[in-house]
């Protein structure tokens, strides 16, 4: 059995996964970033200790997005549960081709997502990974990582709009009936919801415009729950990020 670990600025989700990669537990959490030193060692005995126990885990895969956090979560992990923890980067996918300027600028979010996409789906590929930024990338039809643009994600641009314009109300991120708000919520709404829903549609449009094919389109992401109903093409995976942690541990054994 396998502990896989996503950690992302808002949250970290954890899942269990048997050998055959059936889901056998998952469960989401805030991500903790004050008083680590104590807190993580703490979320590991609370929180993930039984999970070792209970499923008889023989490792733990772990995906980190929050450098200030990586050396106390590691440690946490090793020292709490006695079993090998792997860190996901590119040291552990070497024969991944990354068409970055730096390949060492790629996040381990982007790999994870990119191996769980290729396990699924036919290249070329799409995912559109909406959580604290809103991201879409791109995998070419080698397997390639060919690039990816990051913007500011649902709740970033919900936080701005009333920061910046204090007398505008508090509204619940839901997809409005129509484009076109009736009052001030609905237009809210409709700016908010739409814009992301049509940020990840057109680019994805572009990015097969760029590839000169057809490419497989895949949803995931905290937030993809919300519009996921709404998108047109994209298939909905929620876990895709812990499964590409699944298929990479598969290359370490």
């Amino acid at each position: 059995m396998l502990i896989t670990i996503d950690i992302g600025n808002s949250n970290i989700v954890c899942v269990v996964y048997s050998n055959s990669k059936e889901r056998l537990y998952d469960k989401r959490f805030e991500t903790i970033k004050e008083n680590i030193e104590e807190a993580y060692p703490q979320f590991v005995k609370e929180e993930l200790l039984f999970l070792k126990e209970r499923f008889k885990c023989e490792a733990i895969m772990l995906s980190n997005v929050v450098p200030a956090i990586d050396r106390v979560v590691f440690n946490a992990l090793k020292e709490g549960l006695k079993v090998n923890v792997y860190r996901c980067d590119l040291s552990t996918v070497p024969d991944f081709e990354v068409m970055l300027d730096d390949p060492r600028e790629l996040g381990a979010d982007f790999i994870a997502t990119s191996y769980g996409a290729m396990a699924k789906y036919p290249l070329p590929i799409i995912v559109a990974d909406l959580g604290s930024a809103t991201k879409v990338s791109a995998l070419n039809l080698e397997g390639n990582f060919a690039g990816g643009i990051i913007m500011p994600g649902l709740r970033i641009a919900q936080d701005a709009l009333n920061r910046f314009i204090p007398h505008l109300p508090q509204i619940p991120l839901v997809v409005p009936q129509s484009v076109l708000g009736s009052d001030t919520i609905t237009a809210m709404q409709a700016g908010l919801m739409y814009s992301t829903i049509d940020s990840i549609e057109g680019i994805a449009r572009r990015i097969e415009s760029s590839f000169n094919a057809k490419c497989s389109k895949v949803l995931t992401g905290g937030l993809s729950v919300l519009i996921h109903k709404d998108t047109k093409d994209y298939a909905y995976e929620p876990y895709l990020l812990n499964e590409g942690l699944f298929e990479i541990y598969q290359l370490l054994k």
